[in-house]
């Protein structure tokens, strides 16, 4: 028999080649502000691959076998690899795992494959309605693309800085465009420019990269980041997120 579809929205944070744009700590505050305000299970999959595994530490979840070494073979029981975060029960964590890049030899197929099987399944044993992802920069096609290909909503992160439109326009290229157009996917493509402190209207030159989506700026915080519970108060509304909800995936 084969395992049934469960509804549920996958939602992915990128920022393309660029590192230190805090998509992570942005995934992993929203974790908790989406599981608390739409009082559902959320799933968050960090795949910081060769990274400080930001979005898992800041869950409290470090130094565990993670969803790098299910997808190399090394660990077949997906039930290992997940775990509820300390901080908050309804909020359910896969870290990367000990597989660093130079041993992800596994092929496209295969990755795609083995990802939503991994996926769909954790979705029902955690009885998810939410999965977030967290991708890491500038890595190989196995660990980047089979996530965006199964997000509905993608959020591109990066620093409100001038540089981000040239950024934005190679993420538009190599990614989006491919999947909006070639394959012909229907996807929110949103824009989050993190780390505001300017006046300036980057915000309305990058508009044409929010594909059926919106652009969000984030201000800079004067306040240290925290290393232990995460802010729940994070100002970011994601566009659509509870009418795909309540839609279901299409």
């Amino acid at each position: 028999m084969g395992m049934l579809k469960p509804r549920h929205v996958v939602v992915t944070f990128f920022s393309g080649a660029k590192g230190g744009t805090g998509k992570s700590t942005l995934a992993a505050n929203l974790a908790i502000l989406l599981s608390q305000s739409l009082k559902t299970n959320v799933l968050l999959i960090d795949l910081g691959i060769d990274s400080s595994q930001t979005s898992s530490r800041i869950l409290g979840i470090a130094d565990r076998p993670g969803v790098f070494d299910y997808l190399v073979g090394s660990v077949g029981d997906l039930n290992q690899l997940v775990i509820r975060s300390s901080y908050l029960p309804s909020v359910f964590v896969v870290p990367p795992g000990n597989v660093r890049s130079y041993q992800m030899t596994v092929g496209n197929n295969e990755a795609f494959d083995r990802w939503v099987y991994l996926v769909n399944y954790l979705v029902m044993t955690t009885d998810s309605q939410l999965v977030l992802i967290d991708l890491p920069a500038n890595n190989t096609m196995p660990v980047v693309i089979p996530p965006l290909l199964i997000a509905h909503i993608i959020n591109v992160v990066l620093e409100y800085a001038a540089y981000s439109e040239y950024v934005l326009r190679e993420v538009d290229n190599a990614y989006i465009l491919p999947m909006l157009t070639r394959l012909r996917y229907r996807k929110i493509i949103n824009i989050v420019l993190n780390k505001a402190m300017g006046q300036d209207n980057i915000g309305g030159r990058i508009r044409e990269f929010a594909h059926n989506g919106d652009v969000f700026v984030i201000p800079m915080s004067h306040s240290p980041l925290p290393n232990h519970r995460p802010k729940a108060g994070c100002p970011l509304r994601i566009k659509g997120l509870t009418r795909s909800l309540q839609e279901g995936p299409q």
